[in-house]
């Protein structure tokens, strides 16, 4: 083709768009640029139940996705696990803290697996299609056995199965948080051969503690995060046999919520240990600071 007729055909092609263009304006149809970016994701509605530990992780992993960046709310009060998962499945929130081991044998009672590795790994075999789980934390609140420090001494106890052979002759004062974990006992007599004489309900934790320390009850049944526990007359047997089951910090949240982002910004709790877990809880039952400053204060130190 010669040179003229490229530019005759050029010429042409211009034209013919001319009266295109007049058409769609005189139609009224805005033909400027519109180009936009994506639309903000929704806020991620973090809950919690009534408890001063729960409604401190909510906010630590409200906080953390704060600081990557994401948009939170947080609803408090939501009540026990039943209560939290429907709330999930209804999607009035988005995410809430759980452990691990609790979760487990909320959706699979059968499971039988103790360590930190195994109950995560089941536990997300386990999980409803809608939900899902992240890492977890080394904060553990798993069953524990604890003893007020005169009567380890008397014993020479440090460990389970040094009191092993004298289950039998004592009586184990539980408490609630104890006997939710249903195989506690059961796992107690298969891994240590300990079965006690009696075991006696007996509330909260912090009623455990009271009896251990003014020697009303030789043995105690508690969980390792309660603050009560931390006292210092009181001693926690050590599991080295691990009957007790898991039950690590984890967030259980709807699926497709969160954004790669997300989850890299609520890594940073992964850092928070069993000992931060309980000194928090310390700080905001007895009035010294609230939980909203007791998170971002851990936060900030762990950003």
């Amino acid at each position: 083709m010669s040179p003229n007729r490229n530019g005759r055909a050029g010429r042409l092609a211009v034209l013919a768009v001319v009266p295109v263009l007049a058409i769609v304006a005189a139609c009224g149809v805005d033909t400027s640029s519109s180009v936009s970016g994506p639309a903000a994701p929704e806020p991620v509605v973090v809950g919690a139940s009534d408890t001063v530990e729960s409604e401190l992780v909510a906010r630590l992993y409200a906080d953390a996705l704060e600081a990557a960046g994401r948009d939170t709310e947080l609803v408090l009060g939501l009540g026990n696990r039943a209560d939290r998962v429907a709330a999930l499945d209804a999607n009035r929130v988005t995410l809430v803290p759980d452990f691990t081991g609790r979760l487990l044998h909320w959706f699979d009672p059968d499971a039988d697996v103790t360590d930190a590795e195994d109950v995560f790994e089941a536990l997300g075999k386990s999980l409803p299609q809608g939900l899902e789980v992240s890492d977890y934390a080394p904060a553990d609140d798993r069953s524990a056995l604890v003893l007020s420090a005169a009567q380890a001494d008397r014993l020479g106890a440090h460990s389970i199965a040094d009191i092993a052979s004298g289950c039998g002759g004592m009586t184990l004062y539980a408490s609630d948080a104890f006997r939710e974990d249903t195989r506690a006992l059961p796992r107690l007599e298969s891994t240590y051969g300990c079965t006690f004489g009696t075991v006696v309900p007996v509330g909260a934790t912090d009623d455990v503690a009271r009896d251990l320390i003014v020697g009303t009850s030789p043995i105690g049944g508690a969980t390792a995060a309660a603050p009560d526990v931390a006292k210092d007359e009181l001693v926690v047997l050590a599991d080295d046999e691990e009957a007790f089951t898991a039950q690590n910090v984890v967030p259980l949240y709807r699926s497709g919520v969160l954004r790669a982002d997300d989850v890299k910004g609520l890594s940073v709790v992964l850092q928070l240990t069993t000992a931060d877990l309980t000194d928090m809880a310390v700080r905001v039952r007895s009035g010294e600071i609230t939980s909203a400053d007791a998170a971002a204060e851990w936060l900030a130190d762990h950003l």
